[in-house]
């Protein structure tokens, strides 16, 4: 395979959509380039040789050369791709190579992938190649404003050029794709990440069977050249557990599909009403994902009570209530085990719901997230004020550390706590609290984006909606600056800080934090609300609705039809290209997929595609027979169990109001005939 072939494929595989605003490693080995080249008959050693020639215009003889030489001007060659990243993926390939050399030593792998006689000298020209680094950096963050993905050129560990190779093997794919498993196992919470510095010990604990022996070498290191990139892993596992929306596939049956299910973190909330001398304790939880329509029915162990939420305020949910009665009554958080946690499940949603289990407990000030109350957390911050509640198993170690390390000390002497559980309040924590994971207080700073509306994947946004940047772990000096222009604080007391209302639109803005020793940044693109003037870029689809060329005989643009087509007929493809969310519906009552949490139906075929626009939107495509849409709706039994039967009318008939119908007048004939039969069902 030539040189460009094998560079767009390792390209292509690295950055593309679905790394949209994720940071990119470019972790190669003899394995994923093999599997890469599989399909095309080669293997790591046609690689090799093909980084060796070059592409056609790079004609020096040296090696290191030759890749500097392929990055000359390749901006006006029309590339799709950035021409040296085979060469970055060589470099990368001979960090991980085993010699017989120490581990640190990168340059005989170097020598030994390229069949020469190994030794620790730096090959010539090496010491420039960080040029190609910064330069996919830009490419990847100002030319295509993170779109397939954000490249960061970072140096770790004690010597600078061969850092930038060794940074990228912090995280093998293989391990990056199930770190969803080891968060879950961990019962770790996206919208609450822990401290940075208790990352490594999850890691080693959960991470067993995920994790490869390199990563927990890595993790065990006391080399000062590992602390770097130790620190890179867990800046690397903080942003996926961040991006993370709780999803995890279950394994049902091994013949089957996985299934999605979604897990997210319960918070105690504190009512405190020192006057009265009591408190209540109460039930909530954030997301990022779309809450269902009608809401959340959580049944806890043992099966019979019922909690309802449904979605209160970015992402938060309202309070878990009985739902068994209508009552609304709140569900009592100093009810539940705290200290073994407790499970709850909406078995419809698949959703599950999960306290942690823990003897010390922290809660924050509810006004830091737009809330009443006290609310549970699982990071303490400098500077702020805080409750801890504790068991009396480490109630005299806390008393201690409180004393000794905080400001404001005092115990609340106070009614509705859990028995043998006591409740602390101060503030300005000076120093962690040995062996408890939750006091730990970090000295890492990270840069968040919050709230915003985003127009595509990646940090796009509206300019309408901007979001706001966040200083986690603030110290109170830092300077963040957009584009060099000083943004506003609006209140001292919070690390947030707002975008200004004059910005442009279609440039990159890079956001940077500076304080002390430490610089942070994100680039962030704004866009204009509105419809393209043009549709040229809109993919064309076959008669099965695969992406296609426009030289298909028969083929759909947007609302363009080209060539003779009768009709798009299930099941040459099922039609989850529609959206996220959808509900495929068999003619019969109880045929219902809700996809993606279940998998697509594949003993039946279905008549409709419902999809989920927004929680008060839904769209219907029709996906049936021709003869479905000749004959219309037949009068059939019902087949599957009351709950499928029940779901199916749902979709149909309860939520008919906020379904948007079809505007094809035949299409949507049919489609009101089932809405009727749903409502007798």
């Amino acid at each position: 395979m030539q040189y460009l072939e094998w560079n767009n494929l390792i390209a292509k595989h690295f950055f593309n959509e679905s790394k949209a605003g994720k940071e990119v490693l470019l972790y190669i080995n003899d394995g994923l380039i093999n599997y890469l080249g599989e399909s095309f008959g080669f293997d790591v050693d046609d690689f090799i040789k093909s980084v060796k020639d070059g592409p056609i215009w790079a004609t020096r003889s040296g090696f290191c050369q030759k890749a500097l030489q392929s990055c000359e001007g390749w901006r006006d060659k029309g590339l799709d791709y950035p021409p040296y990243i085979s060469y970055l993926a060589f470099f990368v390939l001979a960090a991980v190579t085993e010699t017989d050399y120490a581990p640190h030593s990168y340059y005989p792998g170097f020598r030994k992938r390229l069949n020469e006689s190994q030794d620790s000298a730096m090959p010539p020209s090496f010491d420039r190649i960080i040029d190609l680094w910064d330069d996919l950096e830009k490419w990847s963050r100002e030319d295509k404003h993170e779109e397939l993905g954000r490249f960061v050129a970072r140096i770790r560990g004690g010597y600078m050029h061969v850092g930038l190779p060794r940074s990228q093997t912090v995280l093998s794919e293989y391990e990056r794709k199930h770190l969803p498993n080891l968060f879950d196992r961990a019962n770790l919470d996206p919208t609450d990440a822990p401290s940075p510095e208790i990352i490594p010990k999850i890691l080693r604990k959960y991470g067993e069977d995920i994790l490869e022996k390199r990563t927990f070498k890595l993790l065990n290191s006391t080399q000062a050249e590992d602390i770097a990139l130790r620190k890179a892993l867990i800046e690397v596992v903080l942003d996926e557990l961040e991006d993370w929306d709780g999803a995890v596939e279950e394994v049902v049956d091994e013949e089957a599909q996985p299934r999605l299910q979604v897990h997210t973190g319960l918070r105690l909330c504190i009512k405190l009403d020192t006057m009265a001398a009591h408190l209540i304790v109460y039930v909530r939880f954030k997301t990022s994902r779309m809450f269902p329509e009608d809401g959340l029915n959580f049944k806890g162990r043992d099966g019979q009570q019922s909690w309802f939420c449904r979605e209160a305020y970015q992402g938060w949910s309202t309070p878990l209530t009985d739902a068994t009665d209508g009552s609304a009554i709140k569900l009592d958080g100093s009810s539940l085990n705290w200290n073994e946690g407790a499970l709850f499940v909406d078995s419809d949603n698949q959703w599950r719901a999960r306290l942690r289990g823990a003897d010390v407990r922290l809660f924050r000030p509810g006004a830091m997230d737009g809330l009443p109350d006290w609310v549970e957390t699982q990071k303490l911050e400098r500077g702020k004020q805080f409750l801890i509640a504790v068991s009396q198993r480490l109630e005299e170690k806390i008393r201690k550390w409180g004393e000794e390390h905080c400001e404001h000390f005092r115990e609340e002497r106070i009614s509705g706590l859990p028995s043998r559980w006591s409740l602390f309040h101060m503030e300005n924590a000076s120093a962690s609290c040995s062996g408890i994971d939750i006091l730990s207080i970090s000295t890492s700073a990270r840069l968040v984006l919050i709230e915003g509306i985003k127009s595509s994947r990646g940090n796009t946004y509206f300019k309408f909606a901007p979001p706001k940047v966040v200083i986690e772990n603030s110290s109170g000096s830092e300077n963040v600056t957009m584009n060099g222009v000083q943004l506003r604080q609006p209140d001292v007391q919070r690390a947030i800080w707002v975008l200004p209302g004059d910005m442009p639109v279609g440039i990159p803005l890079r956001i940077e934090v500076n304080f002390a020793e430490h610089r942070l940044s994100k680039i962030i693109r704004l866009e204009e609300f509105g419809f393209p003037a043009s549709f040229d870029k809109t993919a064309y689809r076959d008669s099965d609705g695969r992406i296609c060329e426009d030289d298909v005989s028969a083929n759909v643009c947007g609302s363009i039809v080209y060539g003779e087509i009768e009709h798009i007929s299930y099941p040459s493809v099922i039609p989850t290209h529609l959206g996220d969310k959808i509900f495929f519906l068999g003619e019969k009552p109880g045929k219902i997929v809700d996809w993606p949490h279940e998998a697509v139906p594949s003993s039946w075929n279905p008549v409709w595609a419902i999809v989920c626009r927004s929680r008060k939107q839904w769209d219907v495509f029709f996906c049936g027979t021709p003869e479905q849409l000749r004959t219309g709706y037949s009068e059939v039994k019902s087949v599957g169990d009351r709950q499928s039967v029940k779901r199916w009318k749902e979709a149909l008939w309860v939520r008919r109001k906020i379904t948007v119908p079809p505007e094809i007048p035949d299409v949507r004939r049919i489609w009101e005939e089932y809405v009727r039969v749903a409502r007798y069902v």
